[in-house]
């Protein structure tokens, strides 16, 4: 993941009282059930995201010409890979 669960547990508390201060969510949610919730979705995502990616590059070895990795060729060969594998897993990206 991009980002440690502990760093996603501090930006989705910080999330959830800026909801609630906002009115933007109702304050009898509970700031620390609302934080939880927003942690679980974004590591959630996360973690969908990473398995996609995982998916991208086992495609990508069996290929015959794959440009070298970190290249811009390779970066949107990748991308489109990605993209496509996203769409037929139903992940937005």
């Amino acid at each position: 993941m991009r980002l440690s669960e502990e760093r996603i547990r501090d930006v989705s508390r910080k999330m959830a009282a800026d909801m609630i201060r906002e009115g933007t969510v109702a304050a009898d949610v509970g700031e620390r059930n609302l934080a939880t919730l927003v942690a679980q979705i974004i590591i959630n995502d996360l973690r969908a995201e990473d398995t996609i990616d995982e998916l991208t590059r086992e495609k990508l070895s069996r290929y015959k010409h794959v440009p070298p990795a970190g290249s811009g060729e390779y970066d949107a060969l990748f991308s489109k890979v990605k993209a496509e594998i996203a769409r037929e897993k139903g992940y937005p990206l």
